[in-house]
Order: structure tokens, then C-alpha cells, then sequence
């Protein structure tokens, strides 16, 4: 029998299916507790980075490692609870705060990092915005049943699958999530999904959390470009990976980490014709990974 994900039966299948859950989970004094104790935190950029290649504050990605510890501890101790009734035995790897600063914040179409050494594993994203949001302040949106279609490896430095028709994904695949403040949706890791720029007069803020099964070595894959027939090399992540990581030394190998040595890079660049007859078969390619679940 494959792995349990959900504890609710009818949560499970649906998320078989579109590759993500959404329900309400926090209450209104639970998002005025954390928006409270964001106020007092101090990471590097401000919540408001300049000049550099991302315009939108990610908590992995600042240099602040007291910081980026309070932020994740705040997020645990809300979250846990919650996660611990909705999930099958999962616990949380880490947790960001994400700000778009009005005007600012286009995220690109991507799938988040594989954290597993085998796709048959499922690793989840918590996403949890602590203000409504829609289409004109930068909400999520995604690629409904995207999830699990192809066996690839998301990282750092390596082009996603969908490079050549990304174009085709924002107008025709990718659909905005509207959820109220202390609402979420938990989406599959290799959902496909972007965000667009916060067009409101207020930061947008949200909460990612990245959960895996609790039985689970996490892992991280580097890629050499100047190296690329080595393929990739993973790394079994621990709790500081995401604390010493900003983005200053995201793309360099990290060598705090004990290597598992190499395995093959087959990751390809799809078209969209075969990406939409991927979809189209989605159901029967999870079958075999999901099957009895």
C-alpha cells in the first residue's frame, strides 16, 4: 500500500487528482498574532529587497540567520497543531515568510525543489497568505493536475520542463487562487504554479511552509553547470541548510552537507504539445504512484 498523505479520505482523493487542498485553518486572532509578531522581526532586506535579481522578500533567501530561526520557529509553533490533524505523519522541513512590496513581486512559473530521492515520495507545500488575495495583489496560481506527470529533477540552476511554452501556460493553464486571510492551500511540490506582481497598495504577505513525510531523509540536488556530464549531485539536507542558505550562496555546492554522490540528470525540455498530452494522462501516470493510497 502506498503512503497515506491525508488523514480525511475525501481531501486525499481530491488532492490525487489536482495535485492540491484548499480550506480555511487559521482564525482571525491567529493571523493578527503572526502579522503582530512579524512587525518586530528584523530580516536584512527589509522585507523590501533592492537591487537584486528578485524584487519580493523570501525568508530562505535573506542573509538574517537570527532572523530567518524566529521566523521558522514562529511558524512551527501556529502551524503544527493544524498539520498534525490534516496530514498522515508529515513534519515541517521549513517555513518563509513571503512579502511583495506593492508594484513588486512577479515569481516565476516553477515547480519547488525536489526534496526526495525517489518521485514516488510526496513532499507538500503549505501556502497560507495573512490578507485576502486574488488576482490584483499576487496570489498563487496553478496548473491544476500538473503534479507528478514528469520525472524530473526542480532545482537551482537547471531550466523546469516548460521552458519553451511559458508563455502558453500563463494564458492558458495557469489559474489564479483566491483565498481569505488565515485560509490555505496545500499543493503537491512538483505542482506547477507562479505568482503574479502585487498591483495592490499594500504588501502582500503569505506563509510557505514545506512539509515532508516524517519518515523521510530530505535531500537537495545540485547541478555543475561547468560540469554538467556528472549530473546531479544530492546532498541530504538538515534544519541549517535553510538557515546558512540566502541568496548569495543558493547556487554554490553545499558542502556543509553530507553527498550521496551522483545520479544521472533526465531532465529534457518539453513541448507543449507533449506537456498537454501529459496532462491529459495524468491520471494514469499517478495511478501506479498514488495506487492504494
Amino acid at each position: 500500500m502506498k503512503r497515506k498523505i491525508f488523514q480525511n479520505p475525501a481531501q486525499q482523493a481530491f488532492f490525487i487528482e489536482h495535485g492540491y487542498v484548499t480550506l480555511p485553518l487559521l482564525s482571525d486572532s491567529e493571523v493578527s498574532f503572526i502579522q503582530k509578531a512579524l512587525e518586530t522581526m528584523r530580516p536584512h532586506d527589509g522585507f523590501a529587497p533592492q537591487n537584486r535579481s528578485s524584487d519580493y522578500h523570501c525568508t530562505f533567501l535573506d542573509t538574517n540567520e537570527d532572523y530567518k530561526r524566529k521566523a521558522n520557529h514562529l511558524i512551527a509553533e501556529v502551524f503544527n497543531p493544524y498539520l498534525e490533524q490534516i496530514l498522515y505523519n508529515f513534519r515541517i522541513l521549513s517555513g518563509n515568510f513571503y512579502v511583495k512590496p506593492p508594484g513588486k513581486g512577479r515569481f516565476e512559473i516553477h515547480q519547488n525543489w525536489m526534496h526526495v530521492d525517489d518521485i514516488k515520495h510526496t513532499t507538500l507545500t503549505v501556502w497560507c497568505p495573512l490578507l485576502d488575495v486574488g488576482s490584483h495583489n499576487g496570489t498563487l496560481e496553478i496548473v491544476a493536475g500538473s503534479h507528478k506527470i514528469v520525472p524530473d529533477v526542480a532545482t537551482v540552476n537547471v531550466d523546469y520542463y516548460f521552458k519553451n511554452f511559458e508563455e502558453a501556460l500563463l494564458e492558458h493553464y495557469l489559474r489564479p487562487v483566491e483565498l481569505k486571510a488565515g485560509a490555505c492551500i496545500i499543493f503537491d511540490d512538483s505542482l506547477i504554479h507562479y505568482s503574479g506582481q502585487n498591483n495592490s497598495e499594500a504588501p502582500r504577505r503569505a506563509i510557505q511552509i514545506e512539509v515532508i513525510p516524517a519518515e523521510i531523509q530530505p535531500v537537495i540536488y545540485h547541478f555543475d553547470k561547468a560540469h554538467p556530464e556528472k549530473g546531479f549531485e544530492v546532498f541530504e539536507v538538515d534544519f541549517e541548510f535553510f538557515i546558512k542558505g540566502n541568496i548569495h550562496n543558493m547556487k554554490d555546492r553545499p558542502g556543509m552537507l553530507r553527498s550521496r554522490g551522483f545520479v544521472p540528470n533526465i531532465n529534457r525540455l518539453l513541448t507543449e504539445v507533449e506537456f498537454a498530452e501529459k496532462l491529459q494522462n495524468g491520471p494514469a501516470t499517478r495511478q501506479a504512484l498514488y495506487a492504494d493510497a
